[in-house]
This record gives structure tokens, C-alpha cells and sequence, in this order.
């Protein structure tokens, strides 16, 4: 009898053991599942997907989430913009690469401490080096619209398999919006929600400060870009627009067709539309070619024009507004410039 009671006692004990053993290994595991958690950040990628077709037409919608790391030390930054905000909440040693140009010509004044070595160079912004982003093994990379393609998306997650890949272009139609969205999603995966939400703050202060001139205000403005002779115009609702859409300021040409690269135009357009202001933006200088806007906007066939006779052009830092929109910081020094026009 005592032999049978010692075996069910013992029995008991490797019953309760095992009980414990298990409610240790799921505390475990559901301690772990809760770390995971708290390090990723889930961000919503939503843009338009480039094919072969110049014209867009067998672009496609990409609309998908992603599990980003939190704090990631190696980030590979393919837009200015964005890197101007993480410069701007002290997240520079995050970075590891971003794409420079050759002999770091691309990248803008304002972004200079960037073309230190300790920064990979990855490029170009339309054609990076995938070689390099191999060798670095970044974590996560951040693109926009100008590596929003088909062939150049395939060639980056060959070269970097396991980084996860966030899209921080903004969109024509909604420009502030998606700044303040990806200015947001920043804050998340770095952990500076408080930081990105005050510069938000400042963004929508800047923008009321602003309309408030431009509904003052009957002066019809119209956005001008020169590439090395050529003239194009850009209206509401597209590239640009947001200085309509959002500033509110009036428009000197209603029927501007919202294309990408904008609507070309020659001296008599001028000369029909008549614009009180224009805001010229010189593309040449900002790709390494031929300055142009002075000479074209100051030829004798449009010295009738309003904006002309005024001496009201109002010369857009190019670096700025061709290569580094779409940062909340850019976003406000973009605005600054409009500002000029109605002080």
C-alpha cells in the first residue's frame, strides 16, 4: 500500500510539474510575441507602380502594409524631402546611404553633411547603385516616386531581400496631406511621435499665415519651370498645384492640363495669360545643365507682361522644389518662397 501511494504521489508531483513547465514556456512565448510588437511599427504603402510605358498607361496601384523595425540603424534614404525631416529629429547615424550623384552633385546645400563618406552613395535618385545597397544590408528603405517602378523596385529587393520598404512620396492631389502622413509614419518608426506631431503643427500655422496674404490678395500667380530654353507651365491639381490647391494662390491660367512634366508654352502665352506673378523654377540648374530662366523671362517679347513689368518673378530654389519636396521642413521652406511674392 505504501508503494502504491508513493507512486500516485509521485505521479501527482510530475503532473504539476509538467503544468508549471508549460504555463512558464506560453508566458514565454506570449512575452516574446509582445516584444515583437512593440518593436515594429505596421505602415500602409500606398502609391502608383511604374511599368515600361512612358505615358503611365500600365501603371498600377499598389496599396499594401508593412511591418517596419523600430529604430533601425541602417536606413537607405532615396528621397531628399524625407531626409531633411530625419536631419531635422537629430536621426542622422540611422542613416547609411542615400543616393549623391556623381561626385556627390545631387545632393542640395541644406543636405551637405550628407555628402560625408560615412554615407554610402547609392546613386542617382532615378538610377541607384544596386552593387552598394547590397554591401550595406540596409533594414529598411525609404523611396519615392522616382524609383516607383517596376524594373527598379525588382532590382532593389534582389539587392536587399529582407529590408522592408517604405514608400514616402507624396500625392499630387493631396500634397500636405501625405507630407503630414509620412512626417507621421517617421515619428512612429523612430519613436518621435511628439516631435513630428509639433512639426506638423508648424506646417498647418505656416500654410493659414500664407492663405491669408493669397485671399488678400487678387495678384494671379503662375508656376513657370525652364529647362535649358524651354518653357512649361504647371496648374491646379497637379505637380506643383499645392500652391493653388492649398495656398490659395489665384490662378493666372485656369485650363492648365495636370501632367507631370507640365504643360509647354511659348512667348504669346504669356503675353495671353498675363500673370501678375510667376514663380520660375529653373530645372536646368538643379540637373547639371544650362541656367536658363533668367534669359527666357527676360526676352523683350513679353516686357508687357504683368509679373515682368512689376519685377514680380520670383526665382524658386530649384534643389528645393525639383529635387527635395515633399518633407514637412522642405514643405514650409517651399511656402516660405511663395510667401515672397506678397510681402
Amino acid at each position: 500500500m505504501k508503494k502504491y501511494s508513493l507512486l500516485v504521489l509521485s505521479f501527482a508531483l510530475i503532473l504539476i510539474l509538467a503544468a508549471c513547465g508549460s504555463k512558464k514556456e506560453t508566458t514565454t512565448e506570449e512575452k516574446t510575441a509582445g516584444d515583437s510588437s512593440e518593436n515594429t511599427v505596421e505602415i500602409t504603402n500606398e502609391y502608383k507602380m511604374m511599368g515600361e510605358k512612358e505615358d503611365g498607361s500600365d501603371a498600377k496601384d499598389v496599396s499594401e502594409k508593412v511591418e517596419v523595425p523600430k529604430n533601425s540603424k541602417k536606413v537607405a534614404v532615396f528621397d531628399y524631402g524625407t531626409l531633411t525631416t530625419m536631419q531635422e529629429l537629430g536621426l542622422n547615424d540611422h542613416v547609411i546611404g542615400l543616393p549623391k550623384g556623381e561626385g556627390n552633385r545631387s545632393v542640395p546645400e541644406f543636405l551637405k553633411e550628407f555628402k560625408d563618406d560615412k554615407y554610402t552613395n547609392l546613386g542617382s535618385l532615378k538610377e541607384p547603385n544596386f552593387e552598394k545597397l547590397a554591401e550595406l544590408s540596409p533594414e529598411v528603405i525609404l523611396i519615392s516616386g522616382r524609383q516607383a517602378s517596376a524594373k527598379v523596385m525588382d532590382e532593389m529587393k534582389k539587392a536587399a531581400p529582407d529590408a522592408k520598404i517604405v514608400y514616402v512620396g507624396t500625392k499630387d492631389t493631396a500634397y500636405v496631406d501625405s507630407v503630414k502622413a509620412n512626417t507621421d509614419n517617421i515619428g512612429k518608426m523612430f519613436d518621435k511621435e511628439d516631435e513630428t506631431t509639433k512639426l506638423n503643427k508648424e506646417l498647418d500655422d505656416k500654410i493659414a499665415e500664407v492663405k491669408k496674404m493669397t485671399e488678400a490678395s487678387d495678384k494671379k500667380g503662375l508656376f513657370v519651370l525652364a529647362n535649358e530654353g524651354e518653357l512649361s507651365v504647371f496648374g491646379k491639381g497637379g505637380r506643383f498645384g499645392f500652391i493653388h490647391d492649398v495656398l490659395g494662390v489665384k490662378e493666372g491660367d485656369k485650363n492648365i492640363k495636370a501632367e507631370g512634366h507640365g504643360q509647354v508654352v511659348n512667348y504669346e502665352y504669356f503675353n495671353k495669360v498675363n500673370p501678375d506673378i510667376i514663380f520660375a523654377m529653373d530645372r536646368g540648374v538643379a540637373v547639371g545643365g544650362k541656367s536658363s530662366s533668367k534669359q527666357v523671362l527676360s526676352n523683350k517679347v513679353i516686357k508687357d507682361v504683368n509679373a515682368i513689368k512689376e519685377n514680380k518673378v520670383i526665382e524658386l530654389n530649384p534643389y528645393l522644389w525639383y529635387f527635395s519636396g515633399g518633407g514637412v521642413k522642405t514643405t514650409m521652406q517651399q511656402i516660405d518662397e511663395i510667401e515672397k511674392a506678397y510681402q
